[in-house]
């Protein structure tokens, strides 16, 4: 019965069964070992018994196994596991901050790289959404696969009967993040913007055929602005404009739509995160426009983000509330020389200030534009979008560097095996889908971000509610809703 109950809570992903033992847990490579949270007491009975995990990497990896814990809600006594347990938090149903992801791969590089032997127990809470960004930030970092997609499809052959590991699209958003850092001549800064309006393309149907929207900002936990509700907005209306009046954003940034229902209701309706060093698309525009920003020296950057790259509403799968062609445009404008606030640093020197309480900026509240920002072509005039009509930019697409052919030396080097001696599948990194694009910014030729950092024990807050049983919320969340009439 407590087999069972455990099958069932461990949902699509494979589970470990032999001499003896029946574990969520799965080796994505040889010695990368992706699994539940070793839980205690009640939580055991359906989760993998810490005693059970203990058991097994003792009698299978004995004096060479390492745990790595992700979860930022939940540990443990790092004692049971001879203190070799490294925490490296960020919340469930999150990406992780982008300065957490390298002190992660080049700890588990070093440790790996010890003994021939050792391996690498990678958990979050269901073992899947956290654990399957972090492995396959670490595959790229040691250059096992060409590009992020072809990681995530590996690991979800390899965690998953249904190939859906890391399925959460800010998430793998941060996968495609990493992998360009790592590209030669790319070095990491906090890009500092200005936030001025986001733009819906369609209206979502959240109260008969429109909705009434208001978003909020978050940055490190902290809600640094808050919209207006709209309401009133048409049906049929083909796009929706809300203004923001010059929000400074830099770094990691969260962006949560709400509704507002008759009954005042806070309803939640997607959420998406992002880094503004992969802010670098440019919009047109046309000269005196009303709205414009009246700045002949400001230029508008944009995040375009079609359904399926929003988290929650990419589940909307029978269109229940967004249309197949909903999709969300996030203007910018970069930030002027002059400003009283310090510089944005480099990646490493980010790290080493994070673990210190920010100072407060002297003189005006604006940011600086670091030097790696896109320089971009002077125009007289910049105006607010006011027509659905106007042409909407897309990611920057960088080619991908070559798939490498791993000799015997490098297989040494990387601490991978080829693919056709991993356990689960045998994919082709040649065939998988195309990731998508993201601009990113170039100085010179020198290498990606450099240095080491310990481990950040800085996450992300989510204030819904979720589920305790899984990273990943249900295929279709939408489908029992009921969408409230007019």
């Amino acid at each position: 019965m407590t087999n069972r109950l455990k099958g069932l809570v461990s949902r699509n992903k494979r589970r470990l069964r032999e001499d003896g033992f029946d574990l969520d847990l799965t080796y994505v490579t040889p010695n990368i070992i992706a699994m539940g949270f070793p839980a205690e007491k009640l939580e055991g009975y359906y989760r993998n018994h810490i005693d059970d995990v203990i058991r097994f990497l003792e009698e299978k990896h004995a004096d060479h196994y390492k745990v790595y814990n992700l979860c930022s809600e939940r540990n443990y006594d790092p004692a049971k596991f001879h203190n070799r347990v490294a925490s490296y938090p960020f919340d469930d149903h999150n990406p992780p901050r982008l300065e957490l992801i390298k002190p992660f791969c080049e700890d588990l590089d070093a440790w790996l790289g010890k003994h021939g032997s050792n391996v690498a127990a990678i958990h979050c809470k269901a073992g899947k959404g956290r654990t399957g960004v972090m492995i396959c930030a670490y595959m790229l970092h040691r250059k096992r696969f060409k590009d992020a997609d072809a990681a995530l499809k590996h690991y979800g052959l390899a965690r998953t009967r249904d190939e859906k590991g890391v399925t959460i699209p800010s998430q793998r958003r941060y996968v495609v993040y990493y992998g360009q850092l790592l590209k030669p001549g790319v070095v990491y800064r906090e890009v500092n913007l200005l936030l001025r309006g986001i733009k819906f393309y369609t209206i979502p149907m959240f109260s008969g055929s429109s909705c009434s929207p208001f978003f909020e900002v978050h940055k490190m936990k902290v809600p640094i602005h808050t919209s207006p509700v709209y309401d009133g907005i048409k049906k049929d209306t083909a796009s929706f404009f809300m203004p923001v009046q010059q929000v400074p954003v830099s770094g990691d940034i969260k962006v949560e739509f709400f509704h507002k229902s008759k009954l005042n209701k806070k309803e939640k309706m997607f959420h998406f995160w992002f880094n503004t060093f992969f802010v670098t698309d440019q919009e047109g525009q046309s000269n005196g426009a009303s709205g414009g920003f009246g700045n002949p020296d400001n230029e508008l950057l944009t995040l375009t983000l079609p359904k399926s790259e929003l988290d929650r509403c990419n589940k909307d799968k029978s269109h229940k509330l967004f249309s197949p062609n909903f999709k969300v445009k996030v203007y910018f404008s970069p930030m002027n020389e002059g400003s009283s606030l310090e510089r944005s640093k480099s990646a490493d020197d980010m790290t080493d200030r994070l673990a210190q309480p920010p100072k407060a900026p002297q003189g005006r509240s604006t940011l600086l534009q670091p030097n790696n920002s896109r320089s971009l072509p002077p125009s007289s005039s910049v105006s607010l979008p006011v027509s659905p009509s106007q042409s909407s930019s897309h990611l920057t697409n960088l080619k991908s560097t070559p798939n490498t052919t791993l000799n015997h030396a490098s297989l040494e080097k990387y601490h991978l095996l080829p693919h056709d001696k991993y356990r689960h599948g045998s994919p082709s990194s040649s065939d998988s889908g195309k990731a998508s694009g993201i601009g990113v910014r170039h100085i010179g030729d020198i290498g990606s971000i450099t240095g080491s950092a310990e481990a950040i024990s800085l996450g992300y807050s989510d204030n819904e509610a979720h589920d305790d049983l899984s990273d990943s919320s249900l295929e279709n969340e939408w489908d029992d809703c009921e969408i409230t009439q007019v």
